[in-house]
């Protein structure tokens, strides 16, 4: 074994001698390499940017050779360290990146960690289901690291190698940083912040400067840039910040369309807001979900609902949407910040204004999105999770109906309720959920005319038994409503708080929705209000979450001035527009995203959502609302 151990050895130091130069060059290339291939296999995420387009080429080509100059600096143990450690941190920071692309639609943001140990809880092997090229892109990256850390030469003590590579190495460093600068100014308009979608403004430099848009910024700016600015951005490293008086008078310069016809019709009733966890359009068949499409004939349906996701924690992101109104920045917040900023138009604290009694019910414990002190701090008396609600199987939908008497005490009410039976990943991690309902999906399913693999349709037909338990919820709350006479008199909100995504296949979530992968219509999700004498009628009106709380401001007459909320009432008279994270907005015919096609018609209206957009964010990043109205 000694002689086997040996002969390696001197077959390694024999390699090093001979080609010891090319260990450098071969890192520079590993690294060059794992940015293009990792950019040409995700070729299809959003971001129109070329693959060999200047800006990303010059980005990664510096980053690339400043990495490698600052590790030439290196003994050769500190090189082969550094070239292992790095290799190692980027081939993971890419299955990251696959992983979040597959599971959310976009690539990984280190704002992404504020929620990361929460949704580490929902956590499956399926995720990892990534092009199989992305896997041996990393495979091949790695051995070319590899055989740079082999390569490594030990540079005699005082040899003129060692003082021309150091000396190359810091003579090369500077020119790399003024690249990176150099590319970095260019990109930064003159404005802290554009609102506009004006086709002669550079878009490049909008997308740059706001960091928000993960998927068109990685293409804009390749790995290795991208890894670094949002870092900064999602830290607020170097981020400018509007005053609270450049916010009042954005907000107050606002122009609210006056009352409409059923401004106040809900006055004085009750209200159950119930979000739907991951029930999507095409869950939504009387095969699968009978008491929802029930409901859905028989109530006020937005038939063009959309749920925009702003964060990659999407439940959370549409709870907060819909109880305050604003819209959760994507960056430069902490979560904490959600359990001691001041929400004073959150729905719960504005019907506790109007003597209500308001509570929350959620399966989950209150530590997961630290839910039970946001909620407190949103305004509820209590958050209700499975323990308080006497649940056995905190992810049975059914069971929360145990707690009906606490969900409807006290007079009038406003009480908001999430479920969780929808979540997924829909395998035999949570086969409890489907259990129940499993051979009735089956029979369901195979009835559907749904084609697909059979990987597909087993996730498929398990998607569709969570579903049938959520049903079962909602089948249950109805009934107990109309027993205790309460239903004439209370008002319920069903809505989404996101698409179907825990789907692996995310080509077979399109094909299930009858889109394309990537284009705002795969945000579209069930919504509707029924209860309270309601007549059943279909709303055609393009809305979304964010319209949700001035829309019940509005209907119940809140005292709550609509011009601080994001969106608008969806009885307003007009058509409606739609906003999304990555600066772009549809209308329900047009999707814009920038660049060339835009309609001048439509540019002030454009301007003035994205204006009311970042203003919410940067309202709730700065706890604005702590000094309003004093």
């Amino acid at each position: 074994m000694k002689e086997f151990i040996k002969s390696i050895r001197d077959t390694l130091g024999s390699l090093s001698r001979r080609f010891g130069l090319a260990s450098l060059p071969m890192f520079f290339t590993a690294l060059v390499f794992l940015d293009y291939a990792f950019r040409w296999v995700y070729a299809g995420a959003a971001g129109g940017t070329r693959l060999l387009s200047l800006k990303p080429m010059a980005f990664t080509g510096c980053w690339a050779l400043l990495i490698t100059c600052l590790i030439a600096l290196l003994p050769r143990l500190g090189r082969r360290i550094a070239m292992g450690a790095l290799g190692v941190f980027f081939a993971f920071l890419v299955v990251l990146h696959g992983v979040m692309y597959n599971v959310f639609g976009h690539f990984f943001s280190f704002a992404d960690m504020n929620f990361a140990g929460d949704g580490a809880k929902f956590f499956s092997w399926t995720y990892f289901r990534l092009p199989k090229k992305m896997y041996f892109f990393v495979l091949v990256f790695l051995l070319m690291v590899a055989a740079a850390m082999v390569l490594a030469q030990k540079p005699k003590a005082a040899g003129r190698r060692l003082w021309l590579r150091r000396g190359c190495a810091l003579a090369l460093v500077p020119l790399c940083l003024l690249g990176l600068g150099f590319t970095h100014q260019r990109l930064m308009p003159e404005e802290s912040y554009v609102m506009t979608w004006d086709a002669s403004v550079d878009q490049d430099a909008v997308v740059y400067r706001s960091f928000t848009d993960t998927n068109r910024s990685m293409k804009l700016t390749g790995l290795y840039q991208y890894t670094a600015r949002n870092f900064a951005v999602s830290f607020g490293i170097g981020t400018d910040a509007r005053s609270a008086e450049e916010l009042t008078e954005i907000f107050e310069s606002r122009v609210l369309p006056a009352a409409n016809e059923f401004s106040g019709s809900l006055r004085g009733k009750n209200l159950m807001l119930v979000m739907l966890e991951s029930i999507d359009t095409w869950m939504a068949r009387p095969e699968y979900m009978p008491n929802f499409c029930r409901l859905m004939d028989e109530g006020v349906e937005f038939t063009d609902f959309y749920t925009p996701l702003f964060l990659s924690a999407g439940t959370f992101n549409t709870e907060i949407i819909t109880q305050t109104g604003l819209v959760p920045p994507a960056v430069g917040m902490p979560n904490s910040g959600y359990s001691t900023n001041a929400f004073p138009l959150s729905l719960a604290n504005l019907f506790k204004g109007e003597g209500y009694r308001v509570n929350s019910f959620h399966p989950a414990s209150p530590g997961i999105y630290s839910r039970g002190s946001i909620h407190e701090n949103l305004g509820f008396e209590k958050y209700h999770s499975y323990t308080d609600m006497g649940m056995d199987d905190y992810q049975l939908d059914s069971q929360m109906l145990r707690d009906f008497d606490s969900m409807t005490a006290g007079g009038s009410f406003y009480t908001y309720i999430i479920t969780y039976s929808g979540h997924g990943p829909y395998t035999e991690e949570m086969g409890n959920i489907a259990a129940p309902h499993l051979e009735k999906a089956r029979r369901a399913v195979e009835e559907s005319g749904v084609t697909s693999t059979p990987e597909n349709m087993e996730e498929y037909t398990r998607a569709v038994a969570h579903a049938m338990e959520t049903d079962q919820f909602i089948g249950g709350l109805m009934d107990r409503l109309e027993e205790s006479e309460l239903l004439k008199d209370t008002a319920l909100l069903f809505y989404a708080d996101h698409y179907g995504k825990y789907m692996s296949d995310k080509e077979f979530i399109a094909q299930l929705k009858g889109v394309r992968a990537g284009t705002p219509e795969l945000y579209h999700t069930p919504c509707v209000l029924v209860g309270a004498g309601l007549e059943p009628v279909k709303v055609d009106k393009t809305v979304c979450s964010l319209d949700v709380a001035p829309t019940i401001a509005d209907l119940f007459g809140l005292d709550a001035p609509l011009n601080y909320y994001a969106g608008e009432s969806v009885f307003s008279p007009g058509e409606g527009l739609v906003p999304f994270p990555n600066g772009g907005w549809y209308d329900g015919e047009t999707y814009f995203t920038g660049g060339e096609g835009a309609q001048t018609g439509e540019d002030h209206r454009a301007a003035e959502l994205i204006q009311r957009v970042e203003t919410s964010m940067e309202a709730v990043r700065t706890d604005y609302f702590r000094s309003w109205g004093k």
